[in-house]
Order: structure tokens, then C-alpha cells, then sequence
């Protein structure tokens, strides 16, 4: 932290530890308020970016921050903040997402299923994630166990044998696997993983490089889980103990041959890697194929997606419906932990049910991400207040080419406090110390809670949500930054000088 920053978080401790001869009544708070996060603002570290930042508080309707609160800027994940709210006060916080196991055929007296075994995928990210139980009441289970439990529900239904295929059918009729306008050079990680009806480990596999026992011998590497469609060419060697990893790794456009190549220090511990696979849809059947024959269950076809729509007809046999941990849940590991892929499914599924349900605002829409997109226009649209719109090109906010504002997002912010799905949403928020706020805002004064989404991409850093000193939300705020050239650290900074003075409000009000 630079000692401008440090200076700053001093002065404001000592106004925040006593009531300041400062701030005398309303109009004196407000007036020091703007001249403080003017100043903050004028900082040479800052110079040549461009902000939008508006607060204002929820039980007066009183403005605190203004600055350009208009101005259209690229949000990054605060995007996420409408595809969430709608999709919240839309399906209903305990909205679960099927996915239903069948089969098509005849089982004969000894097990063999002379027909196809067929998955219909709806969508659900959460099938076999690593964030099952994190956010919800489920019991914590690998993504491996999830399959496992898969099989063992098929054998308890009298199947053993499958005579025929393993066959994926897509029920929310995905058109597009990658992002609207995503840049292709993200597509390896984690964050840009493929967007899917079938989400095997939240679309990623899990790289583990173990350094060797000398200097100079290639390290190991790992990968979980270990699916024979993947191909891994380790170039990554062991160097002195004293010296710093240097890992990276890259994986070709339309396949899954992955490079991994740097440095890992002798005797330090492993460096953990997620590369996000191609084909999400055949990774997810063969890894379901896997889990099946672990269990004894004989495959003679192939593991393969459909390329139809699926019908449920008289010849389609039900086995079991597996149901995602509810909406609210879900959302949390959107907003808190910043999950794209988990957003994108989220605005193709309120979509879909839109479609399906005959909705007027998406009528003539027959793509779920594009009726998604219109659900959410429509609904902000509806609310009281006045916003000057926003551009969605996506749901998660990963596309360069979205556009909003700090009042825009203040409308969606205000909107929530008076939603009958409030706790819901507000508790679906990073909080200091969780989530991608892990790190931030732990110097905050006693009794000041912060509910927020951030957003990070280059060049660009966003943050909005909600500041009080009980459950009940007092300030709502909202600040994005584009077009920065100095270090990312001196904005995350100044927001929360910003956020301090917004606690100064709180305590002397």
C-alpha cells in the first residue's frame, strides 16, 4: 500500500473513533463527504481514469456521493448483480434446477438394459461442483460422489447392463458454448469456462505439479479428474529451493491437449492449476461413463451427446430426478465468489423458463440466452426510478462491451432493499474477510457491515452493494473505474477510503 493510502486509512481512524468537530448536521456531513472523496479522487495515482460513483441513503432517500453516477462504464461482475435479481424475484429463491436420469428400451429379468440410458440436462452448474455444501445445507460430497451416487441409484433400479448408449440430451437448447463476445485468450482459464447443458467440475480440470527430488528434474503433474480425454504434457522443471514458482500452462482452442511449462521449487509444496476443458458436454458423459463402469456397470455403445431434441414420450422410462440446492443458494456462489460460468447458466435458465412459460417480455425468443437477456431488460425497465438502461451482452459481466453506471446499478440495489427476497440477496454479497472480499476491507470500523460485489478485469474495477450498522441496509453504493494506468491496488484503495467515509456518514448520523 502506498503511504498516501496508509496516511489516509490514519485520518479517517481518528474521525471514525469520536464524533468529528467535522461533521456538525446533515448539510456539513454531505458537503465534507464530497470534498473528502474529491480529494481522494484528484490523487495523481488516479489520473486520467474515469468513475462513476453514486451513494445514497436507503431510510432518507438522501444522495451522499455523486460523481458522474451517469457515465456508462464497462461494470465487469457487477453484472452479476441483475441476472441474480431477477432471476431471484422471477423463479423465487427456492427455484432447484432437474436434471433427469432415464431410459429408453427394455430391462430384461437379468439386468441388461437392451436401449439407451439417457441424461436430460436443464442447466444446472451444480451437479458435480466443488462448491457443493459451501453455500447450501448439502452434505459436502467430491464431484466424483456425485456420479458414484448416480450409479448406484441406476443399480438399485434393477440396471447392471447397458446394451446401447449413454446419450446427453440438451433441454435448454444451447446454440453458443463460449461467452457473447468473450476475449479468446481467457478461454483456458477457469473463469471463461464453456458454457454447457452438462457441467462436470464447474467445466474445469484440476492441475497439480509436485516438484521433483533435485534440481533440474521435471516435476510432476497431476490432474483430478483424471479423464482419458485430456492430454497433458508436462514441461515444468524443479529449480533451487529458494527461488519463486513460475507456472503456466496453455491449452489449444478445440481440443483438450493441455502444455503445462515453468518452474516449482525444490521441497515447497504443490502449486494447484485450473484449465478450463473443451467440449464441456463429452467431458461430462465420459466422466459419468467412468463413474458407471467403476460401479460394474457393463457400457457396449458410446458416451455421446445428442444432436436432438429430446421428447418425453410413452417410450421414455423415468429412473430419477436429480434437483440443484436451491436459487438462493446458487446465487450466492455467483455474487460471492464471482462464478461465471454459474451466471450464464443462471440467464439461459430464467430464459428457458420464460420461453416456457409464455412470457410477453420475450415473446418471438427462441434462444434462452437472448430471451434471458430481454427478461432482465424487461424487468429493470418495470421498477420505479429512473436509470439511462444499460448494455447486456452477457450475464456475468466477463464481455468488454457491457455497459453501466453507478445509478443504474444503484436502481437494482434500491429496488432489492425493497424486494420481498431481500435477505436473500443481500446475504448472497461478499462480506470482508469471504469471498472475493477475502482480502478487502478489513480495517472497517466496529459495527460497520459491508454486503458488495466486486468486478475485475483489466483496466476496470467495480464494486456496489450495501453498507449498515444492524441487518437492515442504511447506505447503497456504487463505484466503477475504467481506464486506469496506475497499479490495481491504488483502486481498490480508494473505494475503500470511499467506503470509509460512507461509515463516517453512518456514525455520526
Amino acid at each position: 500500500m502506498k503511504q498516501k493510502t496508509i496516511i489516509l486509512a490514519i485520518v479517517m481512524a481518528t474521525l471514525l473513533s469520536g464524533c468529528s468537530p467535522l461533521l456538525r448536521g446533515p448539510g456539513d456531513r454531505l458537503d465534507y463527504i464530497q470534498q473528502a472523496s474529491d480529494k481522494y479522487l484528484r490523487s495523481i495515482y488516479l489520473k486520467g481514469s474515469s468513475w462513476s460513483i453514486m451513494a445514497v441513503d436507503l431510510e432518507s432517500g438522501r444522495i451522499i456521493l455523486n460523481r458522474d453516477s451517469d457515465r456508462m462504464l464497462i461494470p465487469a461482475s457487477n453484472m452479476k448483480l441483475l441476472t441474480t435479481a431477477c432471476a431471484l424475484e422471477t423463479l423465487g429463491p427456492d427455484y432447484r434446477i432437474p436434471t433427469l436420469v432415464g431410459y429408453r428400451g427394455e430391462v430384461d429379468s437379468s439386468g441388461v438394459l437392451h436401449g439407451d440410458l439417457e441424461v436430460i440436462g436443464f442447466g444446472d452448474p451444480t451437479v458435480s461442483t466443488r462448491y457443493t455444501g459451501v453455500y447450501s445445507d448439502a452434505r459436502e460430497m467430491s464431484p466424483q460422489d456425485r456420479f458414484t451416487a448416480w450409479a448406484d441409484s441406476v443399480i438399485s433400479r434393477g440396471i447392471y447392463q447397458i446394451e446401447g448408449n449413454l446419450v446427453g440430451y440438451d433441454d435448454l437448447s444451447i446454440s453458443r458454448t463460449l461467452g457473447a463476445d468473450w476475449a479468446w485468450n481467457d478461454l483456458k482459464y477457469w473463469y471463461a469456462a464453456e458454457i454447457s447443458p452438462f457441467i462436470y467440475t464447474d467445466g474445469c480440470l484440476e492441475i497439480t505439479v509436485t516438484p521433483g527430488d533435485s534440481v533440474g528434474d521435471v516435476a510432476s503433474v497431476s490432474w483430478d479428474p483424471d479423464i482419458d480425454i485430456v492430454d497433458i504434457y508436462d514441461e515444468v522443471l524443479t529449480v533451487a529451493a529458494d527461488a519463486e514458482p513460475e507456472l503456466h500452462f496453455d491449452r489449444a482452442l478445440e481440443n483438450n491437449i493441455v502444455t503445462v511449462w515453468g518452474s516449482i521449487p525444490l521441497g515447497s509444496e504443490p502449486e494447484k492449476l485450473w484449465v478450463a476443458v473443451y467440449n464441456a458436454q463429452n467431458y461430462f458423459m465420459a466422466a459419468l461413463r467412468e463413474a458407471l463402469e467403476d460401479k460394474g456397470i457393463l457400457i457396449s455403445g458410446s458416451a455421446i451427446p445428442a444432436h436432438k431434441a429430446w421428447t418425453d414420450d410413452a417410450q421414455f422410462n423415468p429412473l430419477f430426478t436429480h434437483n440443484s440446492p436451491p436459487l438462493s443458494s446458487i446465487i450466492r456462489i455467483i455474487n460471492r465468489d464471482s462464478q461465471n460460468l454459474y451466471a450464464e447458466m443462471l440467464l439461459r435458465i430464467l430464459g428457458s423458463e420464460m420461453i416456457r412459460q409464455g412470457d410477453p417480455s420475450v415473446a418471438g425468443d427462441n434462444d434462452p440466452f437472448i430471451a434471458g437477456r430481454n427478461k432482465v431488460r424487461s424487468w429493470e425497465s418495470s421498477m420505479v426510478g429512473f436509470s439511462r438502461g444499460f448494455a447486456m451482452i452477457d450475464g456475468s459481466g466477463l464481455s468488454r462491451r457491457n455497459l453501466n453506471s453507478a445509478s443504474g446499478l444503484i436502481k437494482i440495489l434500491v429496488h432489492m432493499n425493497r424486494s420481498p427476497y431481500r435477505s436473500q440477496f443481500i446475504h448472497s454479497l461478499a462480506t470482508p474477510g469471504q469471498g472475493t472480499l477475502r482480502y478487502r476491507f478489513l480495517g472497517l470500523p466496529q459495527g460497520i457491515r459491508l454486503y458488495a460485489k466486486s468486478g475485475t478485469m483489466n483496466r476496470v474495477r467495480s464494486l456496489s452493494g450495501y453498507i449498515s450498522t444492524t441487518e437492515e441496509p442504511r447506505i447503497a453504493f456504487s463505484m466503477i473505474c475504467n481506464n486506469y494506468l496506475c497499479d490495481s491496488s491504488e483502486i481498490e484503495a480508494t473505494m475503500e477510503n470511499l467506503c470509509q467515509l460512507l461509515a463516517l456518514y453512518l456514525k455520526e448520523s
